[in-house]
């Protein structure tokens, strides 16, 4: 029996997943989360074989929880699932070691194809998004656009938080760090992603699919 934890902030979506899932008769919903610092707590608890992760989650983005996951747990296997398909977002993905890769906006069914194929060694990576990597790989590196790919998992949690209308206080607050600190990130942020305005931080952060509008 394959155990999956279902990751997502709405739970109507964790309900058409988990009946989805259960449908097959191999496939066991062990938790569900609806936040990324709740995907690591479940996981320490429950140990599933699988993760369901959305890509866009609070507190703790899906980027940076995959990142969390494939440091603490490598033998889990994660499948993200997202209405992003952006070259940035994909890249950054693939570069933390994500096994599955699923378009909201593709068949119901390619979720449980998705589990399956990782349960089974495997990797499974919705058609288009599957051809963007085919064309990363064919690229020459150096025109390979990744903004994304050169944050780290901290700045990530930081330019997510700003793009959400948080203060520098507030951000502190929430990441347990101080505020001159968040500056510090916010500093780094602009110079990575060569914005020259910190409210230019929100259009990247939107473009890049960190939060969703």
């Amino acid at each position: 029996m394959t155990s999956i934890l279902i990751a997502d902030d709405h739970g109507i979506v964790r309900e058409g997943l988990k009946r989805l899932l259960e449908a097959e008769s191999d496939f066991e919903v062990c938790a569900e989360a609806a936040d990324g610092r709740e995907v690591l707590e479940q996981v320490e608890r429950t140990h599933p074989d699988v993760v369901v992760l959305d890509v866009t989650m609070p507190r703790l983005g899906g980027l940076e929880t995959l990142e969390h996951l494939r440091a603490a747990h490598p033998d889990v296997k994660v499948v993200l699932l997202s209405v992003h398909g952006e070259p940035p977002v994909v890249q950054s993905a693939a570069a933390l070691g994500v096994h599955g890769y699923v378009l909201k906006n593709g068949c119901a069914t390619e979720v449980v194809s998705a589990v399956r194929a990782v349960t089974e060694g495997g990797s499974y990576f919705s058609p288009s998004v599957a051809r963007q990597l085919v064309e990363q790989l064919r690229a020459p590196r150096a025109e390979i656009p990744d903004p994304l790919g050169a944050l780290s998992g901290r700045e990530r949690e930081v330019l997510k938080l700003i793009a959400e209308g948080l203060s520098a206080k507030e951000i502190g607050q929430q990441l347990s760090i101080s505020a001159k600190t968040v500056e510090a990130h916010r500093t780094s942020l602009m110079r990575k992603l060569g914005v020259r305005k910190a409210t230019e931080l929100v259009r990247v952060a939107v473009r890049y699919g960190v939060i969703e509008v």
